[in-house]
């Protein structure tokens, strides 16, 4: 029996607050869960000043829940005819995040073709760009179908086809009928967040710091023996001269 390919989650904004910290926790159930870096950088920007007292107290939670998660910041990016936007096109802010989003999914499956990466979206219209990529290894998926599969076990029908499809293609996941490409992507290893690195060059910084305190340290306690070696050297000495009158014998007198 074939293998089932591993599942990457690229989760946009709004399938993060329609739902609960305790239900993002279920996402990891049924694979590894990506946040894309305009994603995270609009959480940031929603804990900081969000004027929607709901959104405020989700990106609060989505902070607090991250740091223990698992969950990885990605800045895979790649260029595909569909997702792209119409000359003069004046966009949102929520639609230049989706896009982003789209992008990043879409690098993603390139980069790791063995595996099925799903876009998880409320973006109707994102939903339907995904689609017409047609790639072997990319669907999409709204939150409400993605709590469903946590909940049930139950895959979305769009995600068995396509594991079905990867699993008969050998695991190749390119995308077929339309030529793409990529600008840039990430490997495994270059899928960091901002706060691993943050926390790598403390850690870092700690060491040396540690390390200078330590020979510090050393240094005065080797200073303060050898004070007390050379007080105890000249403070004998100074007994020795005071007790040797007092310790010698008294001359004896003669009788005449």
């Amino acid at each position: 029996m074939a293998t089932i390919p591993p599942v990457i989650l690229v989760l946009d904004v709004n399938a993060l607050s329609t739902a609960t910290p305790r239900e993002w926790l279920e996402f990891s159930r049924v694979g590894s869960c990506i946040v894309p870096q305009a994603v995270y950088e609009e959480m940031k920007f929603l804990f900081d000043r969000s004027p929607d007292p709901d959104l405020e107290r989700i990106a609060k939670a989505f902070n607090r829940f991250y740091s223990t998660s698992g969950w990885q910041v990605s800045d895979a990016h790649a260029h595909h005819p569909v997702l792209k936007t119409v000359n003069n096109q004046s966009l949102t802010k929520r639609s230049r995040v989706s896009l982003a989003v789209g992008r990043c999914a879409y690098g993603l499956s390139q980069t790791f073709p063995s595996s099925l990466v799903v876009l998880v979206s409320s973006d109707r219209s994102m939903l339907q760009r995904i689609y017409d990529i047609q790639s072997t290894n990319l669907c999409a998926i709204t939150g409400q179908a993605l709590l469903q599969w946590c909940r049930t076990g139950q895959r979305p029908i769009a995600v068995s086809q396509k594991l079905q499809r990867l699993r008969s293609t050998g695991g190749s996941g390119m995308t077929t009928g339309i030529n793409t490409t990529i600008q840039t992507t990430t490997t495994p290893s270059r899928i960091t967040t901002s706060r691993s690195r943050s926390a790598v060059r403390d850690t870092s910084e700690l060491k040396d710091l540690l390390s200078q305190i330590t020979s510090l340290v050393l240094a005065l306690a080797a200073l303060m023996f050898a004070g007390w070696l050379l007080w105890r050297l000249v403070n004998d000495a100074g007994l020795r001269e005071q007790w040797r009158p007092s310790n010698s014998p008294a001359p004896t007198q003669q009788s005449p």
